[in-house]
């Protein structure tokens, strides 16, 4: 204990750079909380305004490419119009074509029509014979005339049984039988009786007029070849859609200019205005920002002088009091039990303060 005269005066010493160390190391701990908090607004701030800069760009741009695009919705909505117009205007030529085109043969088949009228006038046949459908029942040539023949009796012989079966109350395969077998032979009667009969009494003018019908069909073939062939006719010089095209063609040659437009005005907007509005924003929360800075940046240095001075502190306590009191008693509350036990004057020395206490303590 060399070097100590008044053992008081230095435990009170202690205790004063140990209280002074709590309070250091307190406001180390106040100010570490502040600076955290303050890290976080400056973080938040600086996060606000970039949010701010991102969704006013997005929604500037936007609005350009928008302002643009209506214009190029109305030239394209005029244009599929004009399409529409041409189409209309091509097809109406087509029609007129077919028609013109074809004129000779339509009027050939009116002759032979009116030849089949008065040929079955002149020989009584009845007018039903005149029929497409009369020459594909008793007369057939083609395979359209043998399809309908097949459909016919598919329908007389098999369907119409059927749907009469249905609905008639008695069930069984008795009554399904009896059903078909009467269709049978009723349609089968009325098949052979009224056409059979009218064939053989008419056999000469009905074979006439087979071979008239058969050269209605072939113009009907002709007929529809040349409509086939007009069609797909790529030469559109005899429909005169020049003004059709022209107008198309302008509106396409503005819808290309003012998409150049538009591109041209994102890309200004990308390069030039894009900055400015992001300049303009950064000035509004560059204050704010500032201060939150400067703000941190106090709080750090505060909290860079604390530890600096905490550290001394520690050192200090080190070098002049643990070497005399040791580590555990390096605290206000056994610094100031060792004072009290040298007033009561039961211990007259350090050593003699520490070993009471602990005798006492333990």
């Amino acid at each position: 204990m060399d070097g100590i005269t008044d053992c008081g005066a230095f435990l009170q010493q202690a205790k004063v750079e140990v209280l002074n160390l709590r309070a250091l190391e307190t406001r180390r701990d106040q100010v570490e909380l502040e600076c955290r908090q303050a890290k976080k607004v400056l973080e938040a701030e600086k996060k606000s305004a970039e949010e701010e800069i991102r969704r006013t760009v997005k929604t500037r741009r936007e609005e350009v490419a928008a302002g643009y695009d209506k214009e190029l919705g109305q030239l394209r909505e005029q244009q599929r119009s004009a399409r529409n117009r041409r189409a209309e205007a091509k097809g109406e030529g087509v029609r007129r074509r077919i028609a013109g085109e074809n004129a000779h043969l339509q009027g050939q088949n009116r002759e032979i029509e009116d030849q089949i009228r008065i040929l079955f006038k002149k020989y009584y046949v009845p007018s039903l014979c005149r029929s497409r459908y009369y020459f594909a029942l008793y007369m057939p040539h083609r395979i359209g005339e043998y399809l309908t023949l097949a459909l016919s009796a598919a329908v007389l012989f098999l369907a119409v049984p059927g749907l009469i079966y249905l609905l008639i109350p008695p069930k069984g395969v008795f009554w399904m039988l009896l059903v078909y077998a009467a269709c049978i032979v009723v349609f089968g009667a009325v098949f052979v009786l009224l056409g059979g009969y009218i064939r053989e009494d008419n056999i000469t003018a009905l074979s006439k007029g087979r071979e008239l019908r058969d050269q209605i069909h072939a113009n009907e073939k002709k007929i529809r070849a040349n409509a086939r062939a007009i069609r797909r006719d790529k030469n559109e010089d005899a429909y005169d859609l020049g003004q059709y095209d022209d107008e198309i063609g302008k509106l396409q040659q503005q819808i290309d200019e003012l998409t150049e437009r538009k591109k041209a005005a994102l890309e200004e907007f990308d390069r030039a205005s894009k900055i400015l509005i992001s300049d303009e924003i950064a000035e509004a929360h560059k204050a704010r920002i500032a201060e939150l800075t400067g703000s941190c940046d106090r709080q750090s240095g505060e909290l860079d002088s604390l530890e600096a001075a905490i550290r001394e502190k520690n050192l200090l306590l080190a070098d002049r009091y643990t070497p005399y009191l040791g580590k555990d008693f390096l605290n206000a509350e056994r610094l100031e039990a060792l004072q009290e036990i040298l007033r009561q004057g039961t211990a007259a020395s350090l050593t003699e303060a520490i070993q009471e206490y602990r005798r006492t303590h333990a």
